[in-house]
């Protein structure tokens, strides 16, 4: 069966900026229309900042309800064990164009990040465009930047990230700095208390557009040499291949493209089910023999979604409305908690049967 393309009603008013109200689910313009409430503000309780943090937390209630997104998510490190005789084998059928294959824990898929197969001594990666970098044993104020069309990323030793634990402790800072996270390996050392951020700006006011380096890219440390950045685009295929770096200290490598995907190819796809099949050569037989990052997510939110992030957020604004302030209640209207198991309820109810299930043969 093939995937929707979309439809008509199909939530489509994705501007997503958690800290003025927008999801990718729902927005705060929309949970205030079902309310039947005056918009949230910086001064309501709760306030647009407020309502933007319960959205992000729905949105990953349905996520788990359901079993995937239907927004762009990264997964690590997904291990599969290459057995030739159990997958290469399977299906026995008259004609084959492959010589085996994994089937990834979801579907969607949008990316791979990586496709790292097993070489008997290290990990070859066959997908996506890669770079690396290796911090130096010392110094400070040196920078690394990342480059993507006309973005530039400047992270500077001493503010996106520190340098003075040893090579292996920076390299998790950098990695941190680039996925925008909480560096929660090395914040015992560094004394760090919130998420790193790096942007960048183009253009001029009022066509000025802003973006994030986590937008573009993906990082962590070499497994088998963790002093090692490993640093790849996030652009579609091998795109990421025109990404520069550049260093003012420690060495790094280029962007490079890893990937060979196609029907005639290295490997190649059936994204919507979440199969990878290998074209010419079957990873080495072994435990655990490939590791794969990507990105899964629907590029559609279909209304039910909508509807079920609406009613679960308007549920939880009732549920801390303690006060009445947002919303009055009188002996003439269904009093407040009545509202709120409504809603949750009938949330319940559009998320039965969605829940996606897998086979693999």
């Amino acid at each position: 069966m093939g995937s929707t393309v979309s439809t008509p009603s199909d939530f489509t008013n994705i501007n997503v900026n958690y800290a003025q109200g927008n999801g990718y689910y729902t927005t705060h313009t929309d949970v205030s229309d079902l309310l039947q409430i005056s918009s949230f503000s910086s001064n309501t309780t709760p306030n647009i900042a407020e309502v933007g943090k319960l959205i992000k937390r729905v949105e990953a209630k349905i996520d788990d309800a359901v079993g995937y997104a239907f927004r762009p998510i990264i997964y690590r490190d997904e291990f599969h064990s290459t057995d030739f005789v159990m997958k290469g084998a399977y299906p026995v059928q008259q004609y084959k164009d492959y010589i085996g294959f994994i089937q990834l824990e979801r579907p969607k898929v949008m990316k791979i990040v990586r496709l790292e197969v097993w070489q008997g001594d290290d990990y070859k990666d066959i997908a996506s465009a890669t770079a690396t970098y290796t911090p130096p044993t010392s110094g400070s104020g040196y920078t690394l930047t990342l480059g993507v069309g006309a973005y530039s990323f400047v992270l500077t030793e001493g503010i996106h990230f520190f340098g003075d634990f040893g090579q292996k402790t920076t390299a998790k800072q950098i990695v941190s700095a680039i996925n925008e996270v909480f560096p929660q390996d090395t914040a015992q050392f560094t004394g760090e208390t919130g998420p790193k951020s790096l942007s960048d700006t183009i253009g001029t006011p009022p066509n000025e557009t802003t973006r994030n380096v986590s937008n573009f890219f993906y990082a962590t440390t070499d497994s088998e040499d963790t002093k090692k950045v490993i640093i790849s685009s996030l652009l579609p295929g091998d795109d990421g291949s025109d990404c520069t770096i550049a260093s003012t200290s420690g060495s790094h490598t280029a962007f490079t493209d890893n990937q060979e995907q196609g029907r005639n190819d290295d490997f190649w796809m059936i994204t919507s089910e979440g199969k990878i099949f290998f074209r010419n050569e079957y990873p080495f037989v072994a435990s655990n023999g490939c590791r794969v990052t990507y990105v899964s997510g629907d590029s559609r939110v279909p209304s039910w979604v909508h509807e079920t992030a609406t009613k679960l957020v308007a549920a939880e604004v009732i549920r801390h409305d303690d006060n009445s302030i947002l919303i009055s209640e009188t002996g003439s209207n269904i009093d407040l908690k009545a509202k709120h198991d409504i809603l949750v309820e009938e949330a319940k109810e559009v998320l039965k049967g969605k829940k996606i299930v897998i086979y693999s043969l």
